[in-house]
């Protein structure tokens, strides 16, 4: 028998639509880290700023470990499955600008702060659906 493709009148079949679906439906991590901190004056290690990153997703994860997305995300069954995305801010204004837009929106992240200097550095998003988050996030790039 051959696969048949409906087409859902919208000029998408419904395999596509169903794909669609799927995507926005994937529970992700969202991390953003500041691009200034590896570039003059700050200088930061690459090995710092990725560690800073490790430690605000593992705080975000904490701090929702009763969220059913979260224990999904976590699933020792299936550790392959986890999905994240890293974005880039320009600077701690930025950043700061990020956190006040989720808090706004009440979706639960953790800002780190670097100690004792006190220096924001990234963020993390609880993991949650993709549609829940991306459309506020859609203005920033990836990390490179």
């Amino acid at each position: 028998s051959s696969l048949v493709k409906k087409d859902n009148g919208k000029g998408a079949s419904a395999d596509e639509d169903g794909k669609k679906r799927e995507k926005e439906d994937v529970i992700v991590q969202y991390i953003v880290i500041r691009k200034d901190l590896t570039k003059k004056p700050l200088r930061w290690s690459w090995g710092s700023v990725i560690s800073n990153a490790c430690h605000a997703s593992i705080a975000a994860i904490a701090r929702g470990s009763d969220d059913p997305d979260v224990k999904e995300y976590t699933s020792p069954e299936n550790p392959q499955q986890m999905h994240t995305v890293t974005l880039a801010a320009s600077s701690e204004e930025e950043l700061k600008s990020i956190a006040k837009l989720l808090e706004d929106e009440e979706i639960p992240h953790h800002l780190w702060v670097e100690e004792p200097e006190k220096i924001p550095t990234c963020l993390a998003v609880r993991p949650m659906r993709r549609k829940l988050v991306q459309p506020h996030l859609r203005q920033l790039k990836l990390f490179r």
